[in-house]
């Protein structure tokens, strides 16, 4: 082999070696593992979403109703749906925004109205034109905003959605904090502006809504979003970076690893190590 053929040989496996490593590097450190709403009524707010998507629930943590109680629901695969019901003493109902704040697919868009009808909640039919998405916008009894898409798939939570006061700011640190990647932006002038954040391949993604006629809300201190991950210390590197600080949680099992940090809109969210 001529020297000129194996300089270019390993020239050639020097770059292939750089460019796995960067796009190691620049990989999403983390996946939407859970959206979670806030809920004042738990048992009512659960019906609701079981009557109307046929959610099942998988988990209930009730260990410190002091503090808060939860229950996790699913459709069986995907990310999951998480209702969050605080404690009075501890955190009292917030107003909620009345853009939505998490994303449901639906293969049965019809029968979806149908049942809201029957239900004592509003909701709103987006209008999309002929060839559009079918898109509802419902409140649920805890006054939280869920968009509800018509898709020819199944059942799925498609997208965790969190309100936040500057979408660059926020669309920012999720880039530095967990590699998350921008998608598609959507505005509208003087209503809002929002990126949809992904995280993985398609996956569910994180949107970051900012609100343009609407002022912010009080946040509440109980995540809206859960992250799972399995570089738990490269995470927490980068968060020490960032202003907004992070704690420890304290769980009964001592196997779990769980942080609550803060994003720049002051929204809180949950990171599991994986």
């Amino acid at each position: 082999m001529s020297i000129i053929l194996r300089l270019t040989m390993a020239f050639l496996l020097s770059i292939s070696v750089s460019m796995a490593a960067t796009a190691q590097e620049d990989a999403p450190l983390a996946t939407i593992g859970i959206a979670k709403l806030i809920v004042d009524d738990l048992a009512e707010t659960q019906q609701f979403y079981q009557s109307l998507f046929g959610l099942q629930e998988v988990m209930r943590i009730d260990h410190d109703l002091d503090t808060y109680e939860e229950t996790i629901l699913s459709f069986g695969s995907g990310t999951t749906l998480a209702l969050l019901a605080p404690n009075d003493k501890v955190e009292k109902p917030l107003t909620k925004s009345r853009f939505p704040v998490v994303l449901i697919y639906t293969p049965e868009f019809e029968a979806i109205l149908e049942r809201l009808d029957t239900m004592d909640v509003s909701y709103s039919i987006v209008p999309t034109g002929a060839s559009g998405p079918k898109v509802v916008i419902a409140r649920d009894p805890s006054g939280n905003a869920v968009e509800i898409y018509g898709t020819s798939g199944e059942y799925a939570v498609g997208g965790s959605k969190l309100i936040v006061d500057d979408r660059k700011k926020a669309e920012a640190f999720y880039q530095r904090v967990f590699n998350a990647r921008s998608g598609q932006l959507f505005a509208s002038a003087g209503v809002y502006d929002e990126v949809l954040m992904n995280f993985t391949e398609g996956g569910t993604w994180l949107a970051l809504f900012q609100p343009l006629a609407e002022k912010p809300l009080s946040k509440s201190a109980f995540p809206s979003s859960t992250f799972f991950t399995s570089q738990m210390d490269e995470v927490k590197r980068r968060l020490d970076q960032e202003a907004y600080g992070y704690y420890t949680v304290e769980t009964p099992d001592d196997s779990l690893n769980i942080i609550i940090a803060k994003d720049p809109a002051g929204n809180a969210i949950e990171v599991i190590a994986r």
